[in-house]
């Protein structure tokens, strides 16, 4: 596996990734107090999506999931702050839903049918901003279902820590926060292979 996982990082810098690593999932800290920052006002898409708590698997149901896994790809684009902070952020956290399907398409047909992506940020901004999510409307399906994914957080990762344990440098961005001040934004999408 470990071949396919070198090739899978590379395919992640060629599909416009700043940086990507392969980890162990051990490395990953599922925590249920992190959910609580995808409540509103800090996340306008709680209770929106089915990808987004209190909708999405909740933290004790991924850690029983996790177990089936060993390695993950976690990759990272840099992002400007001020693109962070204005209505251009959806096109970034486009750019990593757009990157985690592709890698895990890729690690599917390369024979780990059980591989699961997960993304930055609620998909509700990034795919449906004019409509209602429509996975929540009477149990119909996703508009988006091939593309759309729970982000790290709406499971419950912490997703700082990560960044911090594999080495990237990462800083508390929020609505408040003076562009100028903030050095710079990362946003990160993961691959767990299986």
């Amino acid at each position: 596996m470990s071949t396919f996982l070198e090739e899978l990082k590379q395919n992640a810098l060629d599909l416009g990734a700043n940086d990507a690593k392969i980890i162990s999932t051990d490395m990953i800290s599922i925590q249920d107090e992190i959910i609580e920052l995808c409540r509103e006002p800090l996340c306008e898409g709680f209770g929106t999506s089915i990808n987004c708590p209190p909708h999405a698997m909740i933290p004790a149901e991924f850690r029983k999931e996790i177990k089936g896994f060993h390695n993950a790809l976690l990759f990272k684009t840099d992002v400007a702050p001020e693109i962070l902070l204005s209505e251009k952020r959806h096109e970034a956290f486009r750019k990593i839903y757009e990157i985690v399907i592709q890698l895990e398409t890729l690690a599917m047909q390369g024979g780990y049918s059980q591989s699961r992506g997960l993304a930055a940020g609620s998909c509700k901004p990034v795919f449906c901003t004019d409509y209602d999510c429509q996975a929540l409307i009477d149990g119909a399906s996703c508009r988006y279902d091939d593309q759309a994914r729970p982000s790290m957080e709406a499971l419950g990762i912490n997703v700082f820590k990560l960044i911090e344990d594999v080495g990237w440098e990462i800083h508390h961005l929020t609505c408040e926060s003076d562009p100028a001040s903030v050095p710079g934004g990362v946003l990160a999408g993961l691959v767990l292979v299986a």
